[in-house]
Protein backbone atom coordinates (compact mmCIF):
# COMPACT_ATOMS: atom_id res chain seq x y z
CA UNK A 1 0.00 0.00 0.00
CA UNK A 2 1.86 2.96 -0.72
CA UNK A 3 1.82 6.23 1.07
CA UNK A 4 -1.55 7.78 -0.96
CA UNK A 5 -3.48 4.68 -0.78
CA UNK A 6 -5.45 4.38 2.58
CA UNK A 7 -6.70 0.95 3.70
CA UNK A 8 -10.55 0.11 3.59
CA UNK A 9 -12.42 1.12 7.15
CA UNK A 10 -14.90 -2.09 8.16
CA UNK A 11 -18.19 0.26 7.49
CA UNK A 12 -16.48 0.28 4.09
CA UNK A 13 -16.09 -3.30 3.80
CA UNK A 14 -19.72 -3.15 5.10
CA UNK A 15 -21.14 -0.91 2.41
CA UNK A 16 -19.47 -3.50 -0.09
CA UNK A 17 -21.51 -6.16 1.53
CA UNK A 18 -24.93 -4.20 1.62
CA UNK A 19 -24.61 -3.46 -2.11
CA UNK A 20 -23.55 -7.09 -3.00
CA UNK A 21 -27.09 -8.11 -1.04
CA UNK A 22 -28.97 -5.43 -2.86
CA UNK A 23 -27.63 -7.43 -6.17
CA UNK A 24 -28.04 -10.67 -4.89
CA UNK A 25 -32.07 -10.00 -4.37
CA UNK A 26 -32.27 -8.09 -7.63
CA UNK A 27 -30.61 -11.19 -9.37
CA UNK A 28 -32.85 -13.36 -7.15
CA UNK A 29 -36.34 -11.42 -8.19
CA UNK A 30 -34.93 -11.66 -11.60
CA UNK A 31 -34.53 -15.14 -11.57
CA UNK A 32 -38.30 -15.99 -9.94
CA UNK A 33 -39.35 -13.69 -13.04
CA UNK A 34 -37.96 -16.03 -15.72
CA UNK A 35 -38.58 -19.19 -14.19
CA UNK A 36 -42.55 -18.21 -14.58
CA UNK A 37 -42.14 -18.79 -18.05
CA UNK A 38 -40.96 -22.29 -19.29
CA UNK A 39 -39.02 -20.76 -22.58
CA UNK A 40 -36.34 -18.80 -20.07
CA UNK A 41 -36.28 -21.63 -17.77
CA UNK A 42 -32.59 -22.52 -18.53
CA UNK A 43 -31.73 -19.05 -18.36
CA UNK A 44 -33.27 -18.51 -15.34
CA UNK A 45 -31.33 -22.07 -13.80
CA UNK A 46 -27.85 -19.97 -14.87
CA UNK A 47 -29.15 -17.08 -12.20
CA UNK A 48 -30.07 -19.18 -9.68
CA UNK A 49 -26.09 -20.15 -9.70
CA UNK A 50 -24.92 -16.46 -10.40
CA UNK A 51 -27.00 -15.70 -6.84
CA UNK A 52 -25.57 -18.17 -5.15
CA UNK A 53 -22.14 -17.02 -6.10
CA UNK A 54 -23.29 -13.72 -5.08
CA UNK A 55 -23.96 -14.92 -2.01
CA UNK A 56 -20.68 -16.59 -1.16
CA UNK A 57 -19.26 -13.49 -1.99
CA UNK A 58 -21.03 -11.61 0.39
CA UNK A 59 -20.33 -14.76 3.15
CA UNK A 60 -16.28 -14.20 2.21
CA UNK A 61 -16.73 -10.58 2.66
CA UNK A 62 -18.38 -11.08 6.07
CA UNK A 63 -15.67 -13.02 7.40
CA UNK A 64 -13.09 -10.69 6.17
CA UNK A 65 -14.72 -8.34 7.63
CA UNK A 66 -15.22 -9.58 11.26
CA UNK A 67 -11.37 -10.05 11.04
CA UNK A 68 -10.54 -6.86 9.92
CA UNK A 69 -12.84 -5.00 12.70
CA UNK A 70 -11.18 -7.90 15.29
CA UNK A 71 -7.85 -6.61 14.14
CA UNK A 72 -7.63 -3.01 12.98
CA UNK A 73 -10.70 -0.95 15.23
CA UNK A 74 -8.68 0.39 18.01
CA UNK A 75 -11.32 -0.33 21.43
CA UNK A 76 -13.43 2.41 22.91
CA UNK A 77 -13.26 3.84 19.20
CA UNK A 78 -16.68 4.76 18.44
CA UNK A 79 -16.87 3.99 14.73
CA UNK A 80 -18.43 0.62 15.05
CA UNK A 81 -21.33 -0.92 17.24
CA UNK A 82 -19.31 -2.77 19.77
CA UNK A 83 -22.78 -4.22 21.20
CA UNK A 84 -21.48 -7.35 22.98
CA UNK A 85 -24.77 -9.75 20.92
CA UNK A 86 -25.00 -9.94 17.04
CA UNK A 87 -28.16 -8.97 14.99
CA UNK A 88 -29.21 -9.68 11.21
CA UNK A 89 -28.17 -5.89 10.01
CA UNK A 90 -31.11 -6.03 7.95
CA UNK A 91 -33.78 -7.26 10.77
CA UNK A 92 -32.24 -7.06 14.25
CA UNK A 93 -32.52 -9.35 17.16
CA UNK A 94 -33.91 -12.51 14.70
CA UNK A 95 -30.44 -14.20 15.02
CA UNK A 96 -30.35 -18.52 16.05
CA UNK A 97 -27.32 -20.54 16.15
CA UNK A 98 -25.84 -23.69 15.70
CA UNK A 99 -22.83 -25.78 16.02
CA UNK A 100 -20.19 -22.99 14.14
CA UNK A 101 -23.35 -21.19 12.26
CA UNK A 102 -25.71 -18.87 12.44
CA UNK A 103 -28.31 -17.65 10.66
CA UNK A 104 -31.68 -14.56 10.40
CA UNK A 105 -35.06 -16.69 11.34
CA UNK A 106 -36.86 -13.57 9.21
CA UNK A 107 -38.96 -15.57 6.56
CA UNK A 108 -37.35 -15.00 3.21
CA UNK A 109 -33.90 -13.29 4.48
CA UNK A 110 -31.07 -15.21 3.28
CA UNK A 111 -28.69 -14.37 5.79
CA UNK A 112 -26.23 -17.12 7.50
CA UNK A 113 -22.94 -16.53 9.16
CA UNK A 114 -20.22 -19.09 9.33
CA UNK A 115 -19.58 -18.27 12.75
CA UNK A 116 -21.93 -18.07 15.97
CA UNK A 117 -22.47 -14.66 15.58
CA UNK A 118 -24.75 -14.33 17.81
CA UNK A 119 -22.52 -14.83 21.27
CA UNK A 120 -20.14 -12.53 19.09
CA UNK A 121 -19.74 -8.40 19.83
CA UNK A 122 -21.19 -6.76 16.64
CA UNK A 123 -18.79 -5.06 14.49
CA UNK A 124 -21.31 -2.90 11.76
CA UNK A 125 -20.71 0.54 11.93
CA UNK A 126 -22.94 3.21 14.52
CA UNK A 127 -25.87 5.19 13.22
CA UNK A 128 -27.49 6.58 16.06
CA UNK A 129 -27.30 7.48 19.83
CA UNK A 130 -29.55 4.87 22.00
CA UNK A 131 -30.75 5.39 25.10
CA UNK A 132 -29.64 2.87 27.71
CA UNK A 133 -30.55 0.97 30.91
CA UNK A 134 -30.51 3.85 33.70
CA UNK A 135 -30.88 6.61 30.76
CA UNK A 136 -26.54 6.60 29.77
CA UNK A 137 -26.65 6.94 25.90
CA UNK A 138 -24.54 5.12 23.64
CA UNK A 139 -23.96 4.48 20.13
CA UNK A 140 -25.17 1.37 18.20
CA UNK A 141 -25.89 0.22 14.35
CA UNK A 142 -29.04 0.70 13.03
CA UNK A 143 -30.26 -3.18 13.68
CA UNK A 144 -29.49 -2.75 17.75
CA UNK A 145 -31.25 0.83 17.72
CA UNK A 146 -34.15 -1.19 16.34
CA UNK A 147 -34.36 -3.42 18.88
CA UNK A 148 -33.89 -1.23 21.82
CA UNK A 149 -36.65 1.33 20.42
CA UNK A 150 -38.99 -2.88 20.59
CA UNK A 151 -37.86 -3.04 24.25
CA UNK A 152 -38.41 0.93 25.18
Amino acid sequence: MTDKQQAPTAAELHEVMRELHTVQGRVQDTYLQLWSAPETHDVAYQLEEAAGDIRRAWEALERISGSFARVYVVPGTESLCGVPWGVCPDHGNTLRAGGDSSWCTVAGCSRKWGYEKLGSTCFEPVSQEVMGVGGKPFLACRAHAMDAEKRS
